[in-house]
C-alpha cells in the first residue's frame, strides 16, 4: 500500500508527540487511578519467561500507568508453544506479592491464574508480552504469546498480545544482541498503556473492554519513536513474519533450525499485517479466540456436501 509522503510525515510527527506525552500521561493516570480507587486489574504473562526484558518493561509501564498488575508467567522459555497445555501437573512458585511463575506453558499460566489463583479477584484483561520477536501472519498460529491471549479469550477474559520485532541482521551484534529490540521494549510498553487507556475510554457503559471471543494482536517494530509511521488496523497475512530454514549438521540425523524473514507481501489480503509492519507501522490485528471460521466456508461446504449430509450413515462395521 502506498502512502503519500506528506501523510507519512504527519503520522510520524503525531506519533513522536504521542510518545513524548505518554510518560507524563502515565504519571497522571497513576494519580487518577489512585484517587478513584478502582484501576483495572491486569494479568500479565508471556512466553519468553518471567524474567525476560519484554515482560519487565511491560510490568513497569503498566504499574506507572496506574494499573494493578498480577504476573503469572512461565518460569522458562516457551516460544513456539502456541496453546499447548500440560497434562498431569505443574509447579508454581510465589516470587513476591502479585507475582508467580509456572513450570509450564503460557496457556498453563493463564488458565491456572484465571481458574484457580485469581478466581476470587479476577483480572479485567490479560496482556501477554512484550514478546521478543514479531508475531505476524501465519506465525501467530504457533506463538505462545498469542496462545496465552487466546486461552484468556476462550475463558471469557479480554486479552491483548504484544510483540516487538527483531532484525535478524542484529543476531550477532555486540555487546548486546538485537539492540533495536531492546531499545523498543519500553516504547512498546508505553504504547500498550496508551492503547489500553483508549480502549477504556471508548467502551460503552455495560459493555466489555473487547468484543466477546476477540483479542488484539499488537506488533511494534524495532524502531525508535521517530521511525514509527503510525498505527494501523490490519488483517492477518497468509504468509508468516519468519520462515524456518533447515541446515544439515555434522551429526548424523541432526538438523539445525534457523529463521529467516518471510516475504511481507501478501497480495491476496488488503492491509496485510506483514506488509504494514515491514513498512514501519505498529499493527493491530483482531483475532478470533473461538477459532470458528464463520459462515463463508461453512456455506460452501454445506452446498458441496449436501447429499452426503442428508444420507443416513451407518456406524462402521466392527
Amino acid at each position: 500500500m502506498r502512502t503519500l509522503p506528506g501523510r507519512r510525515r504527519i503520522d510520524s510527527l503525531r506519533y513522536i508527540i504521542l510518545l513524548r506525552g505518554i510518560f507524563l500521561l502515565a504519571a497522571l493516570l497513576h494519580m487518577g487511578a489512585a484517587a478513584n480507587g478502582s484501576p483495572l486489574h491486569v494479568l500479565l504473562t508471556n512466553d519468553d519467561g518471567y524474567d525476560a526484558p519484554g515482560i519487565k518493561a511491560m510490568r513497569q509501564g503498566l504499574v506507572a500507568g496506574g494499573y494493578k498488575v498480577s504476573v503469572v508467567a512461565p518460569r522458562d522459555q516457551q516460544s513456539g508453544s502456541s496453546m499447548r497445555v500440560s497434562i498431569g501437573s505443574i509447579v508454581v512458585d510465589h516470587i513476591e506479592k502479585d507475582f508467580w511463575t509456572v513450570v509450564g506453558t503460557p496457556a498453563d499460566s493463564v488458565s491456572f491464574a484465571l481458574l484457580k489463583l485469581l478466581r476470587d479477584k479476577p483480572p479485567d484483561i490479560v496482556i501477554s508480552g512484550a514478546n521478543f520477536g514479531q508475531n505476524l501472519g501465519s506465525n501467530t498460529n504457533i506463538s505462545g504469546t498469542v496462545g496465552a491471549a487466546i486461552m484468556a479469550a476462550q475463558l471469557g477474559v479480554p486479552a491483548i498480545a504484544v510483540s516487538v520485532g527483531i532484525n535478524l541482521e542484529e543476531r550477532d551484534a555486540k555487546p548486546v544482541r538485537f539492540p533495536s529490540t531492546m531499545g523498543a521494549f519500553t516504547l512498546a510498553a508505553a504504547f500498550t498503556v496508551h492503547l489500553l487507556r483508549e480502549i477504556e475510554r471508548t467502551r460503552r457503559a455495560g459493555t466489555r473492554l473487547l468484543p466477546a471471543n476477540k483479542l488484539l494482536n499488537v506488533n511494534y517494530p524495532a524502531l525508535p519513536g521517530a521511525g514509527i509511521k503510525g498505527v494501523r488496523m490490519t488483517r492477518v497475512a497468509r504468509s508468516g513474519g519468519f520462515v524456518p530454514i533447515f541446515v544439515e549438521t555434522d551429526t548424523p540425523g541432526k538438523v539445525q533450525i534457523a529463521l529467516e524473514h518471510g516475504n511481507p507481501i501478501d497480495r491476496s489480503i488488503a492491509m496485510a499485517d506483514t506488509a504494514l509492519f515491514a513498512d514501519g507501522y505498529i499493527t493491530l490485528s483482531v483475532l478470533d479466540g473461538s477459532l470458528d471460521a464463520g459462515t463463508g466456508g461453512r456455506t460452501e461446504l454445506e452446498e458441496r456436501l449436501g447429499d452426503f449430509l442428508a444420507r443416513e450413515h451407518e456406524s462402521p462395521a466392527r
